[in-house]
């Protein structure tokens, strides 16, 4: 009781990222509003390349209770998903793309976790990733690994919290990456109650491939 209520002091920023996901969206804006604590901050940055009319629909339905961000991908991933940092005014960042889901135990233990491993400058998540409609074909032509369960690539980790300190950002235009942390502590992989849920169907997923190799 006692480390939940010291775990309370610390502040999160939830970060997500959205293009063109509304209704992955509006779920996880009301995930977080309901499993996350009162201070805790929701910051969405919505890429607007190409505006989505039902996002935008979708962020003025919350904007009472998120802050909206919105600036050009411009196919540079890691200058996009830092401007999240210059509205996060948490302890810790944890970006979250529209298109996944927190598990529920990992945002009743986060704090906790943080508390537990102060050196810890970085968490990694690991990812459950499920494609709906994936043949062995495309399992073969993408070179993935997937595990009975249909995990892909699994634990598939991800950097995805990280304290606010000015000094850790992304780097790399496409395949970014989390720079400037000193230690990273790894989440559990041998339960889903740490994980981060990922899914979409065969047609979605072949089109962000193809996005990825237009960008080289």
């Amino acid at each position: 009781m006692l480390d939940r209520l010291l775990a309370r002091r610390i502040r999160l920023s939830y970060g997500i990222t959205v293009c063109n996901e509304a209704v992955e969206l509006e779920r996880l804006i009301l995930f977080l509003l309901l499993h996350k604590d009162a201070h805790d901050q929701i910051v969405v940055l919505q890429d607007t390349t190409e505006p989505d009319s039902w996002v935008t629909d979708v962020l003025d339905r919350y904007q009472n209770q998120i802050s909206v961000l919105t600036a050009r991908l411009g196919g540079d991933f890691a200058t996009f998903k830092n401007t999240l940092i210059s509205m996060a005014s948490g302890d810790y960042l944890f970006q979250i793309d529209a298109d996944e889901l927190p598990g529920k135990p990992l945002l009743r233990s986060l704090k906790g976790i943080l508390r537990k491993h102060p050196q810890a400058d970085c968490l990694a998540v690991p990812r459950i990733n499920l494609v709906r409609g994936l043949t062995p074909e495309w399992i073969a032509a993408w070179q993935w690994q997937v595990d009975e369960q249909g995990r892909i690539n699994y634990p598939d980790y991800q950097l995805r919290i990280f304290r606010l300190n000015q000094i850790i950002r992304w780097k790399n235009k496409v395949h970014e990456e989390l720079a400037g942390y000193q230690h990273c502590h790894f989440l559990p992989a041998d339960t889903d109650a740490y994980c981060l849920l990922h899914r979409k169907d065969i047609d979605r997923q072949k089109k962000q491939n193809d996005f990825y190799q237009s960008l080289g």
